[in-house]
């Protein structure tokens, strides 16, 4: 049986180089420190720097995860300080060029830019053209022939186009 242990000092040299450390690796890195050791893991060894680099690479990934559920446009300041943060600590390095936080710094530096989200925090985030057509035919019908210029279906018709127009200009 081969009794090989990495050290902390190469765990860390390892996440910082980008390799995750799953669960697999905690187990048999764990089970090889306690047949060494003949009593289980030591504090601060390298099963428990397994554990917890494992455990901020999970962080990270549910950072991301909670992250990108949102539309790009709704992407805040607050989200990319958080993924800075959380990816740092998964690979104990700060983050460079090209790393996720780095993309999603710079998409909310465009939202900031912009003034994003371009719709109402009450609406419903995408508001298509067609939408806005169907409401305005809606409210014409309901109200004999009228559109009300500040209605909802005006509403989401500036919606629509301000949405459209942040689609062109991004492209």
């Amino acid at each position: 049986m081969d009794l090989d242990l990495p050290t902390v000092a190469e765990l860390k040299q390892a996440a910082a180089a980008g390799q995750r450390i799953t669960a697999e690796d905690v187990s048999a890195i764990s089970q090889v420190e306690n047949q060494l050791t003949g009593r289980g893991p030591v504090r601060g060894g390298p099963a428990a720097t397994a554990q917890s680099i494992a455990m901020k690479q999970r962080n990270f990934d549910s950072k991301i995860d909670e992250v990108s559920r949102k539309p790009p446009s709704y992407i805040t300041q607050d989200d990319a300080r958080g993924i800075l943060s959380t990816e740092g600590r998964a690979f104990n390095k700060p983050p460079g060029i090209g790393s996720v936080s780095a993309q999603v710094r710079s998409i909310a530096n465009r939202n900031e830019y912009f003034n994003l989200p371009p719709v109402a925090a009450d609406s419903p985030p995408f508001i298509t053209k067609d939408d806005a057509r169907a409401a305005q035919r809606a409210e014409s019908l309901l109200y004999g022939g009228q559109i009300a210029s500040e209605g909802m279906a005006a509403q989401m018709q500036s919606a629509a186009d301000k949405i459209e127009h942040i689609r062109k200009t991004s492209l």
